[in-house]
């Protein structure tokens, strides 16, 4: 009897011993934090835009953050600090410069100085001159070329409601294919028309502003800006583009099985609307700092397409690096993902230095 307890906790150890240990768990104990964070969807103003800032409706809506638009760079490198943000992608303030060529050229010079000043910290996106398509593809080309900014910024719709799906944006659609360029498609504000009919309602004049904007409206619409260029075929023509929308993901992720189900792109799209979303549009989380939203994105995104974004100044940097702690704290990445997340995916797609 004594013989057989004896070979069966030799047996136990044995199993035990056997068993994988903890070095091959991709959740350690201690919460994992990345050794850097980059931030995509970060804004400024340079002087060629202050004007057109200052008389915009940000300046009406949101006065709170003229200041910090318009900062130094001081100012942003110390919030950058205190937050552990090693660099962030610079571009203009949503909705400036589409109507003015020779502004967005001027513009795009002083923001290529201001990071060749500190290219350790700032990287930078090309504001556009989208009202005129074959003015923006000449832009692009020079703001790639000459200047080594890391893609562009453009806004969801011109003034007048205009989107870049049809024939007319074919040069622009081509330059941004042949510089292999990423463009990040910005929400902007609803034109006044299509506030008073969508958003307008029984409550106060301030609830309807952020229905039409950061509560609701315009990330919705920066998802059917997306749906319309797919609709169109503009994937299909230019089949190398790269999308990148923030927030995480302004809608869409919800919706990519009902898109495909109704066959939206069966006429001109020539693919999924799923193949395109997994092969031409990268996301990040500007101002969604929960982790609920984030794991519901990573259901139908590849972690190699979603990055870490801000959103400053209309979220801070210590926003961001909260939620960075949270997702760590959870367990919710391993230690190679958090880094692709935190950094990784951004330095690729842009071709980053740290």
């Amino acid at each position: 009897m004594l013989l057989t307890t004896l070979i069966s906790f030799l047996l136990t150890c044995t199993t035990i011993s056997a068993l994988p240990t903890s070095h091959h768990n991709p959740h350690p104990t201690i919460p994992y934090l990345p050794s850097h964070l980059i931030a995509l969807e970060e804004h400024t103003a340079s002087p060629p835009l202050e004007a057109e800032l200052l008389n915009s409706s940000i300046a009406t809506s949101t006065p709170q953050v003229i200041p910090l638009l318009l900062d130094r760079p001081s100012v942003r490198l110390a919030a950058m600090n205190a937050a552990h943000i090693s660099l962030t992608v610079l571009s203009q303030s949503s909705g400036t410069g589409v109507n003015n060529a020779s502004a967005c050229r001027a513009a795009n010079m002083a923001l290529s100085a201001l990071v060749a000043n500190n290219t350790k910290r700032y990287a930078c996106f090309a504001v556009l001159p989208m009202s005129n398509p074959t003015a923006a593809a000449t832009e692009l080309r020079f703001a790639i070329r000459e200047l080594k900014m890391r893609g562009a910024m453009i806004w969801n719709h011109l003034p007048n409601g205009t989107y870049f799906d049809s024939e007319a944006y074919t040069p622009f659609w081509a330059a941004a294919q042949e510089l292999a360029a990423p463009i990040y498609i910005h929400p902007v504000a609803p034109s006044p028309d299509i506030a008073k009919v969508l958003f307008a309602g029984n409550y106060a004049a301030s609830t309807a502003g952020k229905l039409g904007t950061n509560s609701w409206g315009w990330h919705v619409d920066v998802g059917n800006h997306v749906l319309r260029l797919y609709a169109a075929g503009v994937f299909k023509r230019f089949p190398n583009l790269k999308i990148i929308i923030g927030h995480n993901g302004e809608g869409l992720a919800q919706f990519i099985d009902r898109v495909d189900s109704t066959a939206l792109g069966s006429e001109k799209a020539g693919a999924t609307f799923d193949s395109v979303w997994r092969t031409n549009v990268w996301v990040t989380t500007s101002a969604f700092f929960t982790v609920r939203q984030f794991q519901m994105l990573r259901q139908v995104m590849p972690l190699e397409r979603i990055m870490f974004s801000v959103d400053y100044p209309f979220s801070t940097f210590l926003q961001g690096w909260e939620f960075v702690r949270e997702l760590a704290e959870q367990r919710v990445l391993s230690e190679r993902e958090m880094d692709g997340f935190a950094f990784g995916n951004a330095v690729r797609l842009l071709g980053l230095e740290l």
